[in-house]
This record gives C-alpha cells, structure tokens and sequence, in this order.
C-alpha cells in the first residue's frame, strides 16, 4: 500500500498538478498572472511564488536535503510583475527540486518520523500535506485563469490526470 500512496503523491506533486499550473499560466498575459482582485488577495504571481517556496521548504528541504532558505512573506508582498516566463522557470526548478527529492524518498521511508515534528508525527503526512496544500492553490490559479477565458482550459483536470499516468490506464 505504501507504494501505491507514494507513487500517487510523487504523479500529482511532480506532474499533475504541475501540468495544470502551467496549462493555465500559458493562456495569460504577464499582466493577468500579477491581476488581484483587491489588495488582500493573492494574485497567481503570488501563488507561484508561494507554491515554490512553500515546497522548496518543506518538501524538498525537509525530505530532500536542499539548501534553502525562505522567506514567506516575501512570496505575498511581491508586487513588481515579475514576467510569467521567469515565474514559470522558478516553479519548473522547484518541481525539478521534487523529482530529485522522490528520488532520495522510498515508500518505506513514509512512516519515518516527519523533520516538521510540530506539524507531522510521520512523512507520510508531510506529504499529504504537501499535496493537498498544491491541490489547493493549483485550484485556485486554474480558476482564475478561467475568469480571463472560459473556455480555454475545459478538462485540464481530466487531460493533465491522464497525460501523467495519475489514472489507470483503460484495457
């Protein structure tokens, strides 16, 4: 089981969930990605930002022995529009990150005791964390995207599930 529970977090950490970030920020404009609707919210620059330090941290830090050093609040106050190629480019190195840190991780190594020992007892729940906190803002940017052109991203779930072989092949 911890194989199948592994192999799932790694397929959306790494390539579903990625897949439909970027699908969505292709589709807009530098100015667009930097877009919020009031002050208090996020813009997708900000997600990106925060989705890449957030798992620079705590997965690829944590679990994968990177060296950094973040600076949360520096994810939300950014506000000079740094170009989508260039936020696109940081996501592309965290996730990089993530596959090299997947492959330091085994499945056994899921009921070791979590780095976060205030937040986790165990990785696996790091991990759960980590998907479900990217599920979250992927989410969150997709729908945003959506708000600048309705139609240009219909099944981007359901093709970035299947083009990553995070669902069973039919046959």
């Amino acid at each position: 089981m911890n194989e199948i529970a592994f192999n799932a977090f790694r397929t959306r950490i790494t390539g579903v969930f990625p897949a439909q970030i970027r699908a969505a920020v292709e589709k807009l404009t530098d100015e667009q990605v930097w877009w919020r609707p009031n002050e208090a919210s996020n813009s997708i620059g900000n997600i990106l930002l925060h989705l890449t330090g957030s798992l620079n941290h705590f997965l690829n830090r944590n679990l994968g022995g990177l060296d950094y050093t973040r600076d949360r609040a520096a994810e939300f106050s950014e506000r000079k529009a740094i170009p989508k190629a260039e936020l696109l480019a940081l996501f592309d190195e965290m996730v990089a990150n993530a596959e090299k840190t997947f492959e330091t991780l085994t499945p056994e190594r899921m009921n070791d005791a979590s780095p976060e020992p205030t937040m986790h007892n165990l990785i696996v729940e790091d991990l759960i964390n980590v998907t479900a906190h990217l599920a979250t803002h992927t989410g969150q940017v997709v729908w945003i995207a959506k708000m600048f052109d309705g139609g240009a991203l219909d099944e981007v779930w359901m093709r970035s599930h299947r083009a990553q072989g995070a669902w069973k092949k039919k046959g």
